[in-house]
């Protein structure tokens, strides 16, 4: 019965989207040099520098499995008494997004990528394991990561 999908996690970023970036970081850590605030700056360096790290380590294409007990994305899985509940977020018509929501500390939510043919099949499968909330939409914060790229 499992039921499962991939999608691609690799940014696409236009070369002037890593200009900016850079053009940033360093504007910051010299602003942080020339005011004495040595701290900042070795923060803003030690922010990036996990960025890139996490960038170039993370997986290209996430695999997510729904099964009777667990839900698995890449190798993680999420027993379904440690998800409180799930919703799909649309734009427009078209759906976007999975978010499920965690009964953890730390991470709060994971959001899955779809569209509406996974959508359909999804909401076959999982009002019987786990409950759907209907009142999530893209926030704010989530339409400029995507606009932005991040």
């Amino acid at each position: 019965m499992p039921y499962s999908w991939k999608f691609e996690d690799k940014k696409n970023r236009w070369q002037m989207w890593y200009i900016i970036v850079f053009s940033i970081v360093i504007g910051l850590v010299l602003w942080g040099f020339f005011t004495k605030q040595y701290w900042m700056s070795f923060v803003i360096l030690l922010i990036s520098w996990i960025g890139i790290y996490i960038e170039n380590n993370s997986e290209d294409e996430i695999i997510v499995e729904v099964g009777e007990l667990w839900i698995r994305v890449s190798e993680s899985f999420y027993d379904y008494s440690k998800i409180s509940g799930y919703t799909f977020i649309y734009e427009w018509e078209h759906a976007v997004m999975l978010r499920l929501q965690l009964i953890k500390k730390g991470i709060k939510a994971i959001d899955l990528f779809v569209d509406n043919t996974i959508t359909q099949e999804l909401k076959n499968i999982l009002p019987q394991f786990i409950q759907e909330n209907e009142n999530e939409d893209l926030s704010l914060t989530d339409r400029l990561i995507r606009i932005l790229k991040l």
